[in-house]
């Protein structure tokens, strides 16, 4: 299956991705060894992901991070509103340039080889790097000069003389040369030889003038046919293995899927690979193993067969073959078409009869002598057919056991609760009111400083329960809610309290507005980390029940599990689970919520209060309490 784009590939993209010239850079985003760099047009927004050593086209990121990381913090503080100018391929080489203007020249240079790379260079100079990298000749890391890799020959810079001189100079096979030499990668290198109708392994200083410039035409025209490009996913038996810019001759019994575009090729192919499910790496390595057997197997046995015929051959022609035999032991010279070669070193008179090439003969022995070994190489033969056919059924019942297990292993992670959707409000303790409000409040003394810190603006209120060792709350835009959703804000807050552990049945909580909340102390005092002084009046609620609605809801078209009073999702849930502190098994009861809302335990733990708790009652759709 393709791993990643080769020079081909990129010497397309590059052409495709000419419509950036005139672009405005407006957003760069990553989500690990992935990149995102958002274009504005005039008349609209094109993304360019890449993911460096393997893949780049227009298509949209998934699941976009809302931070940026530092380095592409760095790439949108340098490149914010800067204009495409330049889109380009280095040589054939698998490395993408983009340089844009704002301030002076900066270049987005993508090394689409190895481990991949993204440097960020202005000047000649790496202002920011994806990944810090050493080599003997060049090092890609902030504030050093960028320097490309060493490059083989370019090919498209190459005449037919050029390109022939290339492919004599070369010691290595002329796949290997067109290969690596040449920037042609694997897959071209092959298709070259093969359109030229060229014996691969053959070495360039060993072929004629008219041989190597039938190599230099068939180049030419996969070449021309890069030019117009004709973009496909080719299946083999309904799965996608490979994606091409061009139809390739080694491919002609693999069935095609065609694109306009070759990003739009590698989109559809990436799509395809992530819904396909993995191979097992030793089903793989087992079947490997029964392919080599089976040729193992094939070769014993046209062995076997050609053994015999041999022998049977001599026995055939007996008489000659003794008079042949005869002479070469007596130190004459043979005659005959059929004599090719006589080899006193070893012994041997090589002959050719009909079909047979290269028949070597002991001609020291006599014919039924050569016959008997000819017969016992037969008996060898078939004795390791029968080897391997044994081994051949041991791998198959392998690959029977193995399959087993990877379809229980495959029915296991398939019924196994997958994770909802995540959003960045997760990282904090978090409600929706029943008002449609969000709430967010903070895990611990970190996330407590952060609530508040970046997330209390003017505009949203504060909402704290009236206990030591409870989370700040922040209602977003809380100066546009109602009563039910301060108070609903004031009761989450009490419920991930310390009243909860206590075991308390009932308690008091308060609001105020941004403004009042302070992270100064008053003099002489100290305020330890998350917890702030609250100056001014105080909007009490009180009698407060410590009851908790754990429920499945719909939050901008996907599902989440929330924990939140019960009046916030009243009428808004079908499966909902009520808890209230107690002395019950906590560890039981988030399994048991993770089977009824079917998520991973994991998001259960997350929206309970800490503590133990106890099921007051659950109801699901069509049923009563369960």
């Amino acid at each position: 299956m393709k791993e990643g784009v080769n020079s081909a590939d990129v010497y397309v993209l590059a052409r495709e991705l000419q419509v950036l010239v005139g672009a405005r850079f407006d957003k760069a985003y990553q989500a690990e060894d992935w990149l995102s760099f958002r274009f504005n047009f005039p008349g609209g927004k094109r993304e360019l992901v890449v993911q460096p050593g393997k893949w780049v086209g227009f298509r949209e990121m998934e699941n976009r991070p809302e931070t940026p990381t530092p380095f592409a913090a760095a790439i949108r503080k340098a490149l914010d509103n800067a204009r495409v100018i330049v889109v380009e391929q280095r040589g054939f080489d698998r490395i993408l340039i983009l340089r844009l203007e704002r301030d002076g020249t900066h270049e987005l240079v993508l090394e689409m080889f190895g481990k991949g790379n993204l440097a960020l260079v202005r000047e000649g100079r790496i202002l920011a790097a994806l990944r810090v990298q050493e080599f003997r000749d060049r090092a890609v890391k902030a504030g050093e000069p960028y320097a490309f890799p060493p490059g083989g020959v370019n090919p498209l810079a190459l005449d037919a003389r050029g390109f022939v001189t290339t492919l004599r100079a070369s010691k290595e096979s002329l796949v290997k040369t067109l290969a690596a030499r040449m920037n042609l990668g694997g897959l071209y290198a092959e298709e070259v030889c093969l359109r030229a109708g060229v014996d691969k392994e053959a070495k360039g200083k060993d072929l004629g003038e008219d041989l190597l410039g039938t190599v230099f035409a068939a180049w030419t025209e996969v070449r021309a046919a890069l030019d117009r490009p004709s973009p496909a996913i080719l299946l083999r038996e309904g799965a996608a293995v490979e994606v091409t810019p061009i139809p390739l001759r080694q491919h002609v019994a693999l069935d095609r899927r065609e694109f306009p575009t070759l990003s739009e090729a590698l989109a559809a192919f990436l799509q395809i690979a992530a819904a396909a499910p993995k191979l097992d790496p030793h089903v793989e390595k087992l079947r490997v193993r029964l392919e080599q057997q089976r040729e193992t197997l094939q070769t014993a046995k046209v062995d076997e067969v050609r053994l015999g015929m041999l022998a049977d051959l001599l026995y055939a022609h007996y008489a000659d073959f003794d008079q042949l035999l005869r002479t070469v032991r007596d130190g004459g010279e043979p005659g005959g078409q059929f004599v090719k070669s006589v080899d006193r070193r070893k012994k041997q008179v090589i002959v050719s009869v009909g079909d047979v090439e290269q028949l070597a003969l002991d001609y020291r022995q006599t014919v039924d002598e050569n016959v008997q070994r000819l017969y016992d190489g037969r008996k060898e033969a078939r004795g390791k057919s029968e080897k391997v056919e044994r081994a051949m059924r041991d791998t198959e019942a392998e690959i029977a056991k193995a399959l087993k297990a990877v379809e229980k292993a495959v029915k296991k992670a398939r019924d196994r609760p997958k994770p909802t959707k995540a959003f960045w409000f997760e990282a904090y303790r978090w409600m929706i009111s029943s008002e449609g409000f969000l709430v967010i409040g903070g895990r611990d003394a970190k996330t407590n400083d952060a609530v508040v810190k970046k997330h209390l603006k003017e505009g949203d209120r504060y909402a704290h329960a009236d206990i030591h060792g409870a989370p700040s709350c922040v209602i977003k835009e809380g100066s546009k809610a109602g009563e039910a959703t301060l108070r609903e804000a004031c009761a989450f807050s009490l419920c991930h309290s310390k009243a909860w552990s206590a075991g308390l049945a009932s308690g008091s909580a308060y609001w105020v507005l941004p403004e009042q909340v302070s992270k100064q102390a008053e003099s002489g005092e100290h305020l330890p980390r998350g917890a702030f002084m609250i100056r001014g009046k105080r909007n009490y609620v009180a009698d407060i029940p410590l009851r908790l609605a754990v429920a499945e809801i719909t939050h901008e078209g996907h599902r989440k599990v929330m924990g939140a009073p019960e009046s916030a999702v009243a009428g808004k849930s079908d499966r909902m689970a009520v808890i209230a502190p107690g002395e019950g098994d906590r560890e039981a009861l988030v399994r048991r919520l993770a089977r009824e809302f079917r998520v991973p335990v994991e998001e259960i733990q997350r929206v309970l209060p800490p503590g133990a708790s106890i099921l007051l009652g659950a109801s699901a759709p069509g049923s009563a309490t369960v």
